[in-house]
């Protein structure tokens, strides 16, 4: 399963109005923007981690069975580990649930699926909100591409993104839209890759908006 943040095919196919960003080298030697880039995004992660937690725990406190209708927070553990393999505080992606969908069932590691999406790197001193590396449709505006007015879903196997997109999509139902945080280890880990610097955690908006068991071949978007 190690071999899986390396299977990123779609998800780096950026963009004609991204294409010519400098590249991560070039970034790293000519400014400061990427210094100590490593701890600050471990340490962006664990903050957005223990903010989770913590929600998710007063949430049970107070609500029992029902925290879930109360709390705008999930953490979902890496789906490529058993359940009886030491847990550590980067086998896991936090969630922050921006609308539930309320469909039924939820796609399988082998499934394709069709989403609106937007990939941002943590905030930065040139980016505050995090500067985008990727996305569906022709925008890159969060406004536009959860627009059903513009909205251009991508379609692709669940198993073909890095792991911690490929958890988040396991747990979805149709048209929930969720913010997803994945660590570095669940990500591109020590590899840089264009736009993305080596040691990012990413930040993922994602919309799912259809799902196909394996074997269907997924129909043409409208």
């Amino acid at each position: 399963m190690t071999g899986l943040k390396h299977l990123f095919p779609l998800l780096l196919a950026l963009t004609a109005g991204l294409s010519n960003l400098t590249s991560c080298s070039e970034d790293l030697g000519e400014n400061t923007e990427y210094a100590d880039w490593q701890n600050r995004n471990h340490a962006f992660f664990l903050g957005k981690l223990s903010e989770a937690k913590a929600a998710v725990a007063q949430a049970r406190a107070t609500y029992g069975d029902n925290w879930q209708e109360h709390c705008r927070w999930r953490v979902f553990r890496t789906f490529a580990l058993t359940e009886d393999a030491t847990a550590t505080a980067t086998d896991s992606i936090c969630v922050e649930v921006l609308h539930n969908g309320g469909g039924s069932g939820c796609p399988f590691y082998t499934d394709s699926v069709r989403v609106n999406y937007l990939g941002r790197l943590i905030p930065s001193e040139s980016y505050p909100e995090g500067k985008v590396f990727d996305h569906s449709g022709q925008y890159a505006e969060a406004e536009q591409v959860f627009n059903p007015d513009f909205a251009i879903p991508r379609t692709f196997l669940t198993s073909n993104v890095v792991e911690g997109f490929s958890t988040a999509l396991q747990e979805m139902h149709i048209n929930d839209l969720w913010r997803i945080y994945i660590p570095q280890k669940m990500a591109y880990g020590a590899q840089a890759l264009n736009s993305v610097p080596a040691y990012s955690t990413l930040i993922f908006d994602v919309q799912l908006k259809s799902y196909y068991r394996a074997g269907v071949v997924p129909d043409r978007w409208q």
